[in-house]
Parts: structure tokens; sequence; C-alpha cells
């Protein structure tokens, strides 16, 4: 799964492949330590071209009745999220890309039994693919919608602490990703190749959600 991920300023967006989005990425809030229903940046097409908006994390389909559902729909598994009623819907017509500096995973220590963050990350920033909604009446009148984050096998280094990973694809791949028809778009999923990443150990500080500083990406003895 992804649980908590980090966000900061992108300042290359043109050599990336997004000229068109270099003010909005660059102007990206700093975030160490997101957490579910908290409010991140997310690249979507609402029918006018590219752009950023801050979207809270947990997607809430129209139907939901209650806010508390988003605590279950943070990822969505790439084996169900075409089909399982909370997802096919922005499957199909509302998908989305979630910038990321990195990700955080967690091992359990063997030596106390408690739970020690580990954050993954690649030389560049990584662009996750998810799913948007829509402004839910369940959310604050500001709120412009929800989004999640699609979940597959892990491999490399995040195989290592976690079984789950999110999916990555790349800038060049994001119109045709927000706009193909479903059996493409899975089909883009399926041959997703993850980039070369790095994992080292942080501290647990980060287990504390209101935690949310620069030095949670400092290294700690494993």
């Amino acid at each position: 799964m992804c649980g908590r991920f980090v966000q900061t300023p992108i300042r290359n967006a043109d050599t990336l492949g997004f000229p068109q989005l270099v003010g909005d990425l660059l102007s990206i809030p700093e975030s160490y330590n997101l957490a579910p229903t908290q409010r991140a940046s997310v690249i979507l097409d609402r029918g006018t071209g590219l752009q950023v908006t801050r979207l809270s994390w947990g997607l809430l389909p129209f139907w939901a009745k209650a806010k508390k559902l988003q605590g279950s729909t943070i990822n969505a598994r790439i084996e169900t999220v075409a089909t399982k009623p909370a997802f096919r819907s922005a499957f199909k017509k509302r998908r989305c890309l979630i910038p990321m500096a990195g990700y955080y995973e967690w091992s359990v220590n063997a030596e106390d039994g408690k739970k020690d963050p580990w954050f993954i990350h690649a030389a560049g920033p990584l662009l996750a693919a998810g799913l948007w909604e829509d402004t839910s009446p369940l959310l604050d009148p500001d709120n412009l919608g929800t989004f999640n984050v699609i979940t597959g096998d892990s491999s490399g280094v995040s195989a290592d602490i976690h079984d789950r990973m999110p999916v990555w694809l790349t800038a060049g791949q994001a119109d045709e990703w927000l706009a193909a028809e479903p059996d493409d778009a899975m089909a883009m999923l399926l041959a997703s190749e993850p980039p070369a990443m790095e994992a080292y150990r942080v501290s647990r500080a980060v287990n504390t959600p209101r935690n949310n500083r620069e030095a949670l990406l400092d290294p700690v003895a494993a």
C-alpha cells in the first residue's frame, strides 16, 4: 500500500515534459509526511488541459454517505481498480497523476517489535497513477475533490520492505493515461516499469502525522 508520501516543488518540470505546468509544479507546497485525508497536489484534466489541483487523499465516490469511507479508499489495487464499485466510475474517466518526491513504508523491528519507517525514492520526481473525484457534500465547502493512489506488486528495493507499491508512470504518458479508454489505461498500468529506487530507514517520528518537517528525510542507522 501507500500510506504516507512526500511532495516538494518540482524545479525541472519543463524537462520532465510539463512545460505548461512549470509554475504550478514549482509552487507545490512542501510536505514531508502527507497522510490520508490531507490535501496534496494532483495532475489531472477537467476537459481544458492539464492542471495541478489540491485534492483530499481518500477517494469519495458520488454515492458516498460518510466521510469515514476515505480511510479505506486511499489506495486502489490494480487487480480490482476497474471493477470495485468505489473506483470503477473514476477509472473510466477520472484518472490522475500524483507527483511524489518519495514515499514511506514500514518494516517490523526484530528487536522491539515496533514499526520502522523507510523512505523510498528515485533520483528524480515520481509520478504515481491515481484516480480522482469531484468535490463531495461530505467535505469542506472549499474542497475541490478527492484522489487515491493505484498500487501493484512491489519490485526492487521496495519488495524488501512491503509487498505493494504505487504504480509509476512517466510524464510522457500523462496525456495518454488521462484520456485513454479503460482497457488501454489498464494496459498502461500492467506494462508499468518502476524506475531505479533507493530506500533507507528514517526516524519513527514519521509515524505521527503531525510531524512534518524536512528532517524526517534524514537517514538513521538500520
